[in-house]
């Protein structure tokens, strides 16, 4: 199957090694890692990635001195002497699987990535990030001299450790590209002002670096093709600084990506593959191989920019953690049984207290020991629920052996999924409940659409099936009398209903505590309509739930749609039917009389609890997903891949 994908299953030669294809898994840190060392955990992370077949591994962001690292001691910190063995242990693991491993080092600067420090922010110049509190101290040119030892200390350690190769975090906005940018630069010294000057910071660290690397030991520097800020640099800058490191003569690759802080990972609103142009750009001036990634979810997109001479390499981060078999399925032809990334930043982003995945449960715990093995004496299992839990159910349970029979009440599968999928820009939602569906398929799942079950139908089927999991899944709650007397309408309605097609007007969307995706995107799918649509929530912030670098996407869509946005109010619906509608703020303030042609009120979704409230005491039956309480994605698909895994 080579054949497909010839470009991408080629080797390639990087530095003094040879990686066997041009995937790479990018650098994504876990938050397994305690006091600054990775643990068992982190390793076992790094492991499955090589295992599933990447040419390269490049490891999560290492800091290389005190003044980055983060209180908690969540970020590796390379320059300690202890980081040795554990990332030695890392090389050894990612060896034995056939792939080679990077190392990424770096400096936050002003940045702290939402984790407080016991050091001050620092950075060349004293300019607040919006997204900070507190102004950076100005570097002096001996703490500079003291940061760029770390870089030569962490670099000592990382060789030492067995990698293959180093590379330099320059991109997103953190300590080399503030002292590159004038926007962050404002220096009159050696170290600000010219292109010459705010290059020296990279030169010293590159030139350290290089001191200690062994002949062969890779080198090489990220770089944001557009930082995507008022003023920031974009790729006119980022070919300049390209071609000012390659002439060097000791960089031996580029890695590009797109943003700074909160906004470089790219969710599913946004275009996929959108810093391939930029890598063009970089590889076309410098001549040297070049990574580039970013949204880049299969290998076909993979095989398209390397054979069209974009980039030589091709990485991904999020696609790899939802399912770390996407190359070795890739080039075995199993495009199939792929699991896609959602792209939505949900888990992956959360750091909860570390990396999980919407799609993947073993992502952050672990593959639970019964999980693929094939058992001795296959059982009857019954689902009932065809959403994202039970689907899951059913095939991790198929998987080992068992008969497994699905119930769905509706035409198709999908359950709660299927209505946010319908939100704009939500779409790949779907995506998971059509790998399921495929895995269903595969794995022989009896999988029976429009089967209503009853309670005296459960019984029946308690009878039969050695284990029965109910995943009934959740509605849109009930509107309360006076709400629906005035022909208000729930988010459900106006995303999969005929709501929304209705001649445009004024339509009122209230949230009533959620902060998360379902209100915000009625409230964007009427707007795109033609709605005049005002959005008001009980709570004090906007979208508080959403992923942080969803947040500001979706609210420049609904500002640009010109959408009027309401915090901390109540909408008040008086149960006469005269009575005005209003809007009462909760901290005091006038009341805003409303005048709407359309009420769409979100409120938590209802269970469907019907047979859960009917299991017999002692069945060997189990409720998972929204029927036991509706919550998201992740919490269904890692009930239905624990049942499924120890049934």
């Amino acid at each position: 199957m080579d054949d497909q994908f010839p470009h991408v299953f080629s080797p390639l030669r990087i530095g003094g090694f040879d990686v066997r294809n041009r995937l790479v898994a990018l650098p994504a840190g876990t938050s397994l890692v305690e006091h600054g060392i990775p643990t068992h955990g982190d390793v076992e992370h790094f492991e499955r990635l090589a295992a599933g077949g990447v040419g390269l591994v490049v490891a999560g962001a290492m800091v290389v001195h005190p003044t980055s690292a983060l209180r908690s001691g969540k970020l590796v910190e390379a320059y300690l002497d202890a980081v040795v063995p554990a990332m030695a242990a890392k090389a050894d693991v990612v060896h034995r699987h056939g792939a080679r491993l990077v190392g990424q080092l770096c400096h936050l600067g002003r940045e702290f990535i939402g984790g407080e420090s016991d050091h001050a922010p620092v950075a060349p110049s004293a300019i607040k990030t919006v997204r900070d509190a507190y102004p950076p101290h100005v570097l002096t040119h001996r703490e500079i001299d003291d940061i760029v030892e770390g870089w030569r200390v962490s670099t000592t350690h990382l060789v030492e450790a067995g990698l293959d190769g180093v590379e330099i975090h320059a991109a997103h906005g953190y300590l080399p590209a503030q002292f590159m940018s004038p926007l962050t630069n404002r220096r009159t010294d050696s170290f600000g002002g010219s292109f010459e000057n705010r290059m020296r910071f990279l030169h010293l660290v590159i030139e350290a670096m290089r001191e200690v690397a062994p002949a062969g030991f890779a080198l090489g520097v990220r770089l944001s093709g557009e930082e995507e800020v008022p003023g920031g640099m974009g790729i006119e800058d980022c070919v300049r600084i390209a071609e000012d490191l390659a002439a060097l003569g000791t960089v031996d690759y580029f890695s590009i990506t797109h943003g700074t802080r909160g906004k470089y990972v790219k969710d599913s609103t946004g275009p996929d593959a959108v810093a391939v142009p930029s890598a063009s750009r970089v590889r076309a001036a410098t001549g040297l191989p070049t990574i580039v990634g970013q949204r880049i979810r299969d290998v076909g997109t993979a095989e398209h920019v390397i054979k069209a001479g974009h980039a030589d390499l091709v990485g991904m981060a999020r696609a790899l953690i939802a399912d770390p078999d996407l190359p070795t399925k890739s080039q075995s032809g199993r495009l199939d049984e792929i699991r896609g990334c959602l792209g939505i930043n949900q888990d992956c982003r959360a750091f909860d207290p570390h990396l999980h995945c919407a799609v993947n449960a073993e992502v952050g715990r672990g593959r639970l020991p019964g999980a693929g093995v094939q058992v001795d004496r296959p059982k009857e299992i019954y689902v009932i629920g065809g959403g994202p839990g039970g689907l899951e159910a059913a095939r991790v349970a198929a998987e080992r052996g068992h008969r497994v029979t699905l119930f769905e009440r509706e035409t198709v599968l999908g359950g709660a999924v299927r209505v946010a999928a319908a939100s704009p820009h939500r779409a790949t939602l779907i995506d998971i409940v059509d790998y399921l569906d495929r895995e269903t398929r595969r794995l022989k799942v009896d999988v029976n659409l429009g089967a209503t079950i009853s309670v005296e139908d459960l019984e029946e089927i308690a009878g039969i099936a050695d284990h029965v999991v109910i995943a009934t899944g959740s509605s849109a709650g009930v509107l309360p009398h006076a709400l629906a007397s005035r022909g208000a309408v729930s988010v459900d309605d106006v995303l999969t209903g005929p709501v929304g097609q209705r001649e445009p007007g004024h339509a009122v969307v209230y949230d009533e505590g959620d902060g998360f995706w379902p209100a915000y995107s009625a409230a964007e799918a009427l707007a795109q309509r033609g709605w005049q649509v005002s959005f008001a929530t009980g709570l004090t912030a906007l979208a508080p739930r959403v992923p942080a670098e969803s947040v500001g996407p979706l609210l420049q869509r609904l500002g640009d749609a010109g959408v009027a946005l309401h915090v901390a109010h109540r909408l008040l619906v008086p149960d006469d039917a005269a009575g005005a509608v209003v809007l009462q703020p909760l901290f005091g303030g006038a009341d805003v009389p409303v005048a709407a042609d359309l009420l769409v009120w979100h409120q938590p979704r209802t269970v469907d609890d019907v047979l859960v409230r009917a299991i017999a005491p002692g069945a060997t039956t189990t409720a998972i997903g929204d029927c036991v309480t509706p919550r998201r994605i992740s919490h269904a698909i890692a009930e239905g891949y624990r049942l499924g895994a120890t049934v």
